[in-house]
């Protein structure tokens, strides 16, 4: 997109309900180099993404049935090194552990899981609708 098209992109975004306030920055840019600026520094595009947005990816691949169960608390816990707080940490253990012995282990490792999901998921949600057009 070039410079006009985000301004006009942003400035189509205001509505009688007010504007997120990053757009609001963006629609304020005086350059390109500005907008590249406010992305990469608000929504970790060259550096490297928070803890939640990136526990909030890997829920709503399992809420979009990309991920099993397993995959996502083994990635979260795992994979992506996210240095939770502990209590959040200690649920996925628990949740993490039903896989070895129960019979019914997702249905019991949901109930553990599943409040970190839905704390986690909208962040990645809201950082990616910005960007849809």
């Amino acid at each position: 997109m070039s410079y006009d098209q985000v301004i006009a992109w942003a400035y189509a975004q205001y509505s009688d309900q007010g504007i997120d306030p990053f757009i609001e920055k963006v629609s304020l840019a005086s350059d390109v180099a500005e907008i590249i600026e406010l992305i990469s520094n608000s929504y970790q595009v060259y550096g490297e993404p928070s803890k939640e947005f990136l526990a909030g990816e890997a829920a709503k691949e399992y809420s979009e049935g990309k991920l099993s169960l397993y995959n996502v608390i083994n990635r979260i816990l795992h994979n992506l090194d996210l240095e939770l707080p502990e209590n959040e940490r200690q649920e996925l253990y628990i949740a993490e552990d039903y896989f070895g012995w129960h019979d019914l282990a997702e249905s019991k490792a949901i109930e553990h899981a599943m409040p970190l999901f839905d704390k986690y998921r909208p962040v990645y949600e809201d950082a990616v609708a910005k960007f849809c057009v």
